[in-house]
């Protein structure tokens, strides 16, 4: 009677609810400990692998800075010591005078050196060539491995240091040979300005191109600038812009198309084959307006705008060869 006065069973069921939650509580406070213990751990990793990426990469910054120090140290004295003295461009109307007066040139002691490199070929490619660069009083021979020409090119040197000349001609070199004699061998050369050629050429640029055929200094045979309507490039992100570049990436399409077709028909009136096909402007575009067309192609990459008013001074480029004096 006292006990139901008192609520004893009330009182004992409260306190087991209670130990219950109690229970529950620590099993979830141990739970939660064992979670930050980890993490503390995974945090004192993480410090510790920080220190030891900053540790490397700061060694790796001093030997990037001593690597820069040592190039341009080395940039700096080889600028000094080897170097083009001059690089100019020869028409082909000067080009008979420049081969009558190396090929003029004599020595009795068969010192006088003639190189003739292919497109893509180095000096190292010749037969005795690696020593002839580190030959004493051949420093600047090193230089013509430097020329990217895609017409290959022709050397021409003295054993003296009298005569340092190399020339890229506005045709291929379609001979590899080395030469030692009393004389420069310039006959390949002058083989190589004389030969009839019938030359197409295509400078291509979004928007406007150039095509051309020409098989004279002169004149151009045919010519026409295909010009089509191509957007500029667009500076905004997000939607607009990928949309943006869709409709440019059509237009350029609408463009190549427009140029083939106008290369063909060009091509195919001129009756006659296509010796060369030289080529400048934005690579990508070359290759597909030129998809469809069999033909040696020779990239020159033409320093000149595609503009009416430029007409000549493309057809003089055309025709004409780069000189380097070293």
């Amino acid at each position: 009677m006292f006990d139901k006065l008192l609520g004893k069973k009330e009182l004992e069921e409260h306190i087991r609810t209670l130990e219950a939650q109690i229970e529950k509580l620590r099993s979830s406070n141990e739970s939660i400990s064992a979670r930050m213990a980890s993490r503390n751990e995974i945090t004192r990793k993480a410090i510790s692998q920080k220190q030891v990426v900053e540790e490397e990469l700061n060694s790796a910054k001093k030997k990037i800075e001593t690597l820069e120090h040592k190039i341009s140290v080395f940039s700096k004295d080889t600028s000094l010591d080897v170097t083009f003295q001059n690089i100019s461009n020869i028409p082909i109307l000067s080009m008979a005078n420049y081969v009558c007066q190396i090929g003029s040139l004599q020595a009795p002691d068969n010192s006088l050196v003639t190189v003739y490199l292919q497109p893509g070929q180095s000096l190292p490619d010749l037969e005795n060539g690696r020593e002839l660069l580190e030959s004493p009083g051949y420093e600047t021979m090193g230089l013509v491995d430097k020329i990217a020409s895609p017409t290959g090119v022709v050397v021409f040197f003295d054993t003296l240091g009298i005569v340092r000349e190399v020339v890229a001609p506005f045709l291929p070199v379609d001979v590899y040979s080395r030469q030692m004699d009393a004389r420069f061998d310039t006959v390949p050369l002058q083989e190589l300005i004389n030969r009839k050629v019938n030359l197409c050429v295509l400078l291509a640029h979004a928007g406007e191109s150039f095509i051309g055929i020409t098989d004279n200094p002169g004149s151009f045979t045919d010519y026409q600038i295909v010009r089509s309507s191509v957007k500029g490039k667009h500076t905004k992100g997000g939607w607009s812009q990928r949309r943006f570049e869709r409709l440019r990436d059509e237009d350029i399409l609408h463009h190549v198309k427009k140029a083939k077709d106008a290369l063909k028909k060009m091509v195919d009136g001129s009756y006659t084959e296509i010796t060369f096909m030289l080529t400048g402007g934005e690579s990508r575009l070359v290759s597909e307006i030129l998809a469809d067309f069999d033909c040696p192609v020779v990239d020159r990459r033409f320093d000149v705008a595609v503009d009416k008013k430029m007409i000549n001074r493309i057809l003089k480029e055309v025709w004409s060869s780069k000189r380097y004096k070293m």
